[in-house]
């Protein structure tokens, strides 16, 4: 440590740079926890926005894999099922089961999905927020130091000096 330093500065060294590194972390949590936060909420907002159209364009992948396990399990009893009429009853009960699959599957999601986000995101703002208490301490500890420099000591005694001379001391 310098002269100049420790008789304007204090006596901690590494204390700026203490400050920033909190307040990164602080921007950071802050910034991702609002991004997840938001993220949930515009999940939330299309699955219970009741339209059909933005739930499967969100969902598309999932609700493409189980129509395309209904096209194949068709195209089995096709090939290799009986030419009885009871082939068109087990096909539409494979719509019917894929319709329910795909219902089940958005219900979970909405759960399970936007929950841990939320959860995610809401843990990320608590460490941005620790963080940036953590800057504020730092800080608080950096005016300490200020205030405990020789510089700082010699301000604080004028200041004292100044006072009782104005009260007649």
């Amino acid at each position: 440590m310098s002269f100049w330093s420790s008789m304007f500065g204090g006596s901690n060294p590494t204390l700026n740079s203490g400050i920033n590194q909190a307040g990164q972390v602080a921007g950071f949590g802050t910034s991702q926890g609002e991004g997840l936060l938001s993220s949930a909420g515009n999940f939330f907002q299309t699955l219970l926005g009741g339209n059909p159209a933005q739930t499967a364009k969100l969902l598309a992948p999932q609700i493409q894999a189980n129509s395309q396990q209904a096209q194949q399990a068709k195209q089995t009893m096709a090939q290799f099922g009986s030419r009885s009429g009871g082939t068109n009853a087990s096909a539409q009960t494979i719509d019917d089961k894929t319709r329910s699959n795909i219902n089940d599957m958005i219900s979970k999601l909405t759960g399970q999905a936007a929950t841990g986000a939320a959860s995610t995101g809401s843990n990320l703002l608590s460490t941005g927020i620790e963080a940036l208490n953590q800057q504020v301490g730092f800080s608080q500890d950096q005016m300490q130091n200020w205030a405990n420099s020789i510089f700082g000591q010699g301000m604080a005694g004028a200041a004292g000096f100044g006072e009782s001379a104005a009260l007649g001391a």
